[in-house]
This record gives structure tokens, C-alpha cells and sequence, in this order.
């Protein structure tokens, strides 16, 4: 083969890559028990090459899981050498310093081989539903509180289940069917990853990957470098303030982005040091949001693989909430972790501003707990994902109440209503809440719920524990545009201090109101299309009110 030539057949073999990763997807969705994964698709798929390089991903994953992919792979055969690795083998882990900053995200990767020859790797990720500690609290102080940790280990070796490590896991967890149900679930999906990419390798008479792997990583990695060499060269600086539970002044979260030809420099010195809370996040986390909107704007059309974070170069201080140290509490580390995607859209919004939204209401994405005890004493516990609006759009209004740039999906009522005893009395879309603007910002989402009469163990409080955001501080608008709404929690109509991780007591008969924040509005409002206001006032995303203050409609 000439060397200055694209192996064989890679046009086919590419998108099969991705075919192989989405159809681990699928395998998980049917096979999984609980709803993070079959609902909410808080989870992802990959493949590796036998160096543990992303070559392939599926479409439908959590980003702060595929984002840490390209890493993770590395991290793995540092503990175990490919010559260590035989047929039958399955790893675990779910070490926040080593996987994505959170002990709920569980990996599992299963190997490859072709004639004999490892080849390569299937990699999966799930949220789950416990993993033990303090049920997601807000107040832990430690990662010790947060659940198990898991280190790189044998799930399976040479066929075989690490029966000890299974029994450890039942015993721990408090949902342990659900637990087990998924991870089996996962090791599903590794199988008919690897099994499909064994059976690439002998339709195509591959004795590596590394051929094709190198080619796909060039081609996105030449795609990230053309869209990076486009921006002008230069140094800009962002901050933001973030609020945390128990302390009292805002903490400071600060990026400085160097531009050098098709290289990018990101340095985040000046941000505040990590807390004794669980919103600190990890680097592994933090570099998946430094990545995302880059390959948004510089180059959104070519599959993401290892090659996409090639031109990226990160320098985060120990010690911060963007880089803490062991055992920080991480639990809740997108509270920090998704705010960075938002500093890097505001560096990127003064340099490519026809592609950059406002500030969104989904930056952080709200998350939350609800746990409590049944009459007949059992436990349960509710994880529910709820977005607030995207920022208005160079061109458009944002979305409202949409996952971004997160990926995952909201849990319905109607399961939640049916798994757990919380009665959702309305959600809906709050009229007013995107910032105004010629192209508006999308609109928060309002949620009312409480505990079904008698379905409650009678004197036992339900605790709602979670993560929030822009409580304090809204999402600015851009252009000129309107900031959007703030986030805002209240119990029986008493307003909750803002904070960034929530740990609320209610009990039967009390109404929790969670209201999530608009997007910021993208334009001078005074130039929005007359017709677009007519268009709002009649679906009710804007008051009659609203409309002549922020617009001059009358």
C-alpha cells in the first residue's frame, strides 16, 4: 500500500465504526432496567484501536461521557498492558480521576481480537442509578461519601465473572437488580461491539486497525486544525461566577484561550480552589466541555475520535475546581463542568460570533434526586434530568427547555409517576423566561411535583438532592440581547437560597416548584421580527406584557 495513500475501503470502514457503536447503543437501550439509560440515555458507546485510540463513537451519547473516551483509553492500558489482555476479558471502572469525575459513570471495555491478535476494543459508559453514599447529596464533603470506587478491574477473566466483585457491588448498592440489570447490560453491549468489530476485521483481512485508525484520527484532527487556523490569532480572557451551597461568596471560574495557528491554548489559572461540596470537576470532565464547543464551531460535520482533541492543549492548576485533588467530592462536578462550555462560547462568541449562541439556561443541567421510603419500608429513588432554554441563535430563537450541549433526554412524567410515588402536577414552558432579543432566547421549563397521598411511609421525609444553576446568575444574552431568566426553587412558595447543589427535605402534602432559567436573547430586541412577536404571543412563549416592555409591541 502506498503509504501516502487512505487504506483500503475506508470510506466503508468508517461509517461502519460508527454503525458498531450505535448498534451497542441499541443493545443497551433493550437490555438495560433502569431509566437513566432506556429514558434519559445518560450513557454512551465507543471503539478503540489496540492502543486504546478513539476511532469510533455513537451518535446518541451523554458528551461529558464520549468526551473523556479519548483519554480513558489510555488510562486503561497503563493498568493493563495489551499483552495482558485475553478473549473473555471485561474491565470495569469507575474512578472519577481516571474515567469522567463522577462514581455513578460506570465503563466497562471488552477486547478484540482477530487471528489471535488483539485488534482493538469496545467501550461503554452508564449512569447509575446508585452506586451507594449519600444518594447524590449536595452536602458531601469527600468522594468517599459519593458511593464505591471502582479501579481498573477484572469484570470478567478469560470468560469467567469476578463472582467476589459482583457480590461487593449487590451488597453495596441499594437498587442492586437495577444495578446489576445494567451493568449486565453493559457487558452486553461490549460483546456485540467487539464481536462486530471482529467480525469487520475478517470481512476486510485486517491484522491491525492501526491503518485506518491513524487516517480517520488525521481527517478530523486536519478538520479541527482548518476550522481552529480560520479564527484569528490572539489571547482572550473570560470569567464567570458560581454559586455553591454552604459558601457564602461566589466562586470564580477563569479561561484564557490562546490562539496559534490551527493550535489552541487554554489555560484556566484564576480559578477559585476546590470545595469541601460536591462540584468539583475533575480534568478529565473539564477537558470533555473545553473540547465540545470547539468541534461545535470549528468543525461540527466530521465524526468525533481521538483526533479532535489533538490540537487542544489544556493547563488547569491543581487544586481548583476544574482540577481537584483526591478525594475532592465530585458527584455534581457538571455544576462547574458545563460552565466552562459556556466561558469557551463566550471567548468563541467575540471571535466567530456567527456561530455562537447566547448563554443557555441548560448550562449547568439541573439534576436531582428524589429519595424516600415507601409504607411498606422500601426505598426508592428518582434521578431527573430538566433543561432550561437554549441561548437565542445568530439567525434563530434558541430552543426551548433542550438538553445543550449535554445530549441526553428528560425522564417522562408518565414514568416517572408509574416507577416512584411523585405526582408531577404541571410542567410546562414559562411565558417571559428567554431573554428578548431579534432572535429570542428559549423559554425555562417549570416543574410542580409532590408526594402521592399514602404512598409515602407515614413521618418519613422525602429529600430532593441535586444539581442546579444560574440562580444568582443569569444567562447573559449576546449581541445586544436580553439576559434570560434565573433558576429558581421553591417549597409551599418559600423561595430556597440559591445554590448550586440543592439538598431540600419535603414531605407529603408540601409542593415543590422548580422553575429553570430561559436563554439569553442574540440581537438588539428593538430589531425582532414583528411577525415572530405576533408568532410568540399566540403560543404564549411571550405575555402581552412582556411583549410591550421588552419589544415596544403594541
Amino acid at each position: 500500500m502506498n503509504p501516502n495513500e487512505p487504506p483500503e475501503a475506508l470510506d466503508i470502514v468508517w461509517p461502519r465504526l460508527i454503525a458498531i457503536a450505535d448498534e451497542m447503543a441499541t443493545t443497551m437501550f433493550r437490555t438495560a432496567f433502569s431509566h437513566d439509560v432506556v429514558e434519559v440515555h445518560d450513557m454512551s458507546t465507543g471503539l478503540y484501536d489496540d492502543r486504546g485510540c478513539l476511532i469510533g463513537q455513537t451518535w446518541l451519547g451523554a458528551t461529558g461521557h464520549t468526551g473523556v473516551m479519548p483519554v480513558y483509553g489510555r488510562n486503561l492500558l497503563e493498568y493493563f498492558p495489551p499483552e495482558t489482555v485475553r478473549p473473555g476479558d471485561v474491565f470495569i471502572c469507575n474512578d472519577p480521576w481516571i474515567c469522567n469525575g463522577q462514581t455513578a459513570d460506570v465503563f466497562i471495555t471488552t477486547p478484540a481480537f482477530h487471528r489471535g491478535r488483539l485488534i482493538g476494543f469496545s467501550i461503554n459508559s452508564v449512569h447509575h442509578v446508585d452506586i451507594g453514599g449519600r444518594k447524590g447529596s449536595g452536602l458531601s464533603e469527600e468522594v468517599y461519601e459519593e458511593g464505591l470506587i471502582i479501579p481498573p478491574l477484572r469484570l470478567y477473566d478469560d470468560g469467567e465473572p469476578n463472582e467476589q466483585l459482583f457480590a461487593l457491588l449487590r451488597r453495596n448498592v441499594r437498587f442492586a437488580e437495577k444495578m446489576i440489570g445494567d451493568l449486565r447490560a453493559q457487558v452486553a453491549a461490549g460483546w456485540a461491539g467487539s464481536r462486530e468489530l471482529e467480525r469487520l476485521a475478517a470481512e476486510f483481512g485486517l491484522d491491525s486497525l492501526r491503518g485506518h485508525a491513524d487516517e480517520i484520527m488525521r481527517r478530523t484532527e486536519a478538520g479541527m486544525r482548518a476550522g481552529i487556523a480560520a479564527l484569528p490569532d490572539g489571547e482572550y480572557r473570560e470569567e464567570m461566577a458560581m454559586e455553591i451551597e454552604g459558601i457564602a461568596e461566589p466562586q470564580t471560574l477563569a479561561v484564557t484561550v490562546r490562539i496559534e495557528g490551527s493550535d489552541i491554548y487554554t489555560d484556566f489559572t484564576g480559578t477559585s480552589p476546590q470545595v469541601r461540596r460536591p462540584v468539583n470537576c475533575p480534568i478529565n470532565y473539564t477537558r470533555a466541555y473545553v473540547a465540545l464547543p470547539l468541534k461545535l464551531v470549528c468543525d461540527p460535520i466530521l465524526p468525533n475520535n481521538q483526533g479532535t482533541y489533538e490540537p487542544l492543549h489544556l493547563s488547569v492548576p491543581e487544586g481548583t475546581l476544574l482540577n481537584p485533588t483526591f478525594p475532592a467530592a465530585c458527584f455534581w462536578r457538571l455544576s462547574a463542568g458545563m460552565l466552562v462550555s459556556e466561558l469557551m462560547f463566550r471567548v468563541l462568541a467575540r471571535i466567530a460570533p456567527d456561530r455562537v449562541p447566547a448563554d443557555s439556561g441548560s448550562m449547568p443541567t439541573w439534576q436531582f434526586y428524589v429519595n424516600g421510603v415507601r409504607p411498606d419500608g422500601e426505598a426508592f429513588a428518582l434521578h431527573q434530568h430538566a433543561f432550561g432554554g437554549m441561548g437565542g441563535r445568530p439567525g434563530d430563537d434558541g430552543l426551548p427547555s433542550v438538553s445543550f450541549p449535554y445530549n441526553v433526554r428528560d425522564v417522562s412524567i408518565e414514568w416517572s409517576e408509574m416507577e416512584t410515588p411523585v405526582l408531577y402536577e404541571a410542567r410546562e414552558l414559562i411565558p417571559d423566561s428567554g431573554g428578548a432579543g431579534e432572535f429570542r432566547g428559549g423559554l425555562g421549563q417549570e416543574l410542580i411535583l409532590k408526594a402521592y397521598a399514602g404512598r409515602v411511609k407515614e413521618g418519613e421525609p422525602l429529600v430532593l438532592s441535586g444539581s442546579a444553576g444560574r440562580m444568582r446568575f443569569p444567562p447573559q444574552g449576546l449581541a445586544g440581547g436580553a439576559d434570560g431568566s434565573f433558576g429558581a426553587i421553591e417549597i409551599n412558595g418559600e423561595a430556597i437560597a440559591p445554590s448550586s447543589s440543592p439538598n431540600i427535605t419535603f414531605r407529603e402534602g408540601d409542593t415543590v416548584r422548580l422553575r429553570l432559567p430561559g436563554g439569553g436573547g442574540h440581537g438588539d430586541p428593538t430589531r425582532r421580527n414583528r411577525e415572530r412577536i405576533e408568532a410568540d404571543l399566540r403560543a404564549g412563549y411571550v405575555t402581552p406584557e412582556g411583549a410591550r416592555r421588552d419589544y415596544g409591541y403594541e
